[in-house]
């Protein structure tokens, strides 16, 4: 049986700013770096043996919290694990996106499925490509347990998938907040979900 870890880094300026991110980084808060470190002290006795990463620094600085806490070797990373690109979108506030393209939001709020961002991607695309990674991970680490740190959005589409539904269904899962804990066990095609967006290890951290 082989296990997978996926988590989301920890807070950043931007999400305080309430500043789309996607394909552009900022930088962890110091909460969102005690965040991470809180995450890597609740997997202590997860056995945990390799850990990948986005190759977002946001990502890799919490894959790195981790890494050194457990212990582990190198951290690989990849931009199969990016978060949604926003395109066009990048860097700004997102209320005052909504007030720019009312229409587009809308669209997003009901079937957000169906909007690919001017000059990013959409949800298919990126479930996509994260997911191909995730099983190829799978198929290199048989029988061990793997973590790896990704983004919000990015992580809902992962887990949307693992546990057996399609895109337009997303809102099924739970929001994956700052270092939310997902733990799956994988038995051939079966993904059996043991731990989702789970964040006991954030309490009393306000």
């Amino acid at each position: 049986m082989t296990r997978i870890i996926l988590t989301r880094h920890g807070q950043t300026l931007w999400n305080i700013e309430g500043r789309v991110q996607g394909s552009l980084d900022s930088p962890l808060t110091e909460k969102g770096i005690l965040q991470a470190r809180s995450l890597a002290i609740r997997l202590r006795g997860e056995e945990i043996k390799h850990i990948y990463s986005s190759d977002s620094l946001r990502a890799i600085n919490t894959a790195e919290e981790i890494r050194r806490e457990l212990g582990l070797g190198k951290l690989s990373s990849s931009p199969a694990l990016r978060e949604f690109s926003f395109g066009e979108w990048e860097g700004c506030v997102w209320q005052e996106l909504r007030e720019t393209y009312p229409d587009i939001f809308k669209q997003w709020d009901s079937e957000p499925h169906l909007v690919t961002t001017p000059g990013g991607e959409n949800m298919e695309l990126v479930q996509k490509r994260a997911w191909d990674f995730l099983q190829q991970i799978v198929q290199i680490h048989k029988g061990e347990t793997v973590c790896l740190v990704t983004h919000g959005l990015t992580l809902k589409l992962l887990v949307t998938k693992a546990l057996g539904f399609e895109v337009h269904e997303w809102a099924k899962t739970p929001w994956q907040h700052n270092t939310a804990l997902n733990i799956l066990e994988v038995e051939g095609e079966k993904w059996i979900p043991c731990v989702l967006g789970d964040c006991q290890h954030l309490d009393g951290m306000e």
